[in-house]
């Protein structure tokens, strides 16, 4: 894990797992679709539900977790306004 910050970190899922989710007091943005933001909403095919209200973004205690994929073609992301 890498402290970018005072109270920022980047770290992996293995950081994640074997250090930060034993800290309460950390406040957590998973920022992928795998494992995370697929186990807080239950799906197992290729994606959530586009119905679904938390497609995008999950709320979960003190963890924000975003639907995310690494692609190279821009048309995998959502359009909009990012700024």
């Amino acid at each position: 894990m890498i402290q970018i910050h005072q109270f920022l970190h980047v770290g992996s899922e293995h950081d994640y797992e074997k250090v930060v989710r034993h800290r309460p007091d950390w406040r957590v943005v998973h920022a992928c679709k795998d494992p995370y933001h697929r186990q807080a909403l239950g799906y197992s095919g290729r994606d959530a539900p586009k119905s679904h209200p938390e497609y995008l973004i999950a709320r979960r205690e003190h963890r924000l977790i975003l639907n995310l994929v690494d692609a190279p073609a821009p048309r995998l992301h959502p359009k909009g306004d990012y700024r």
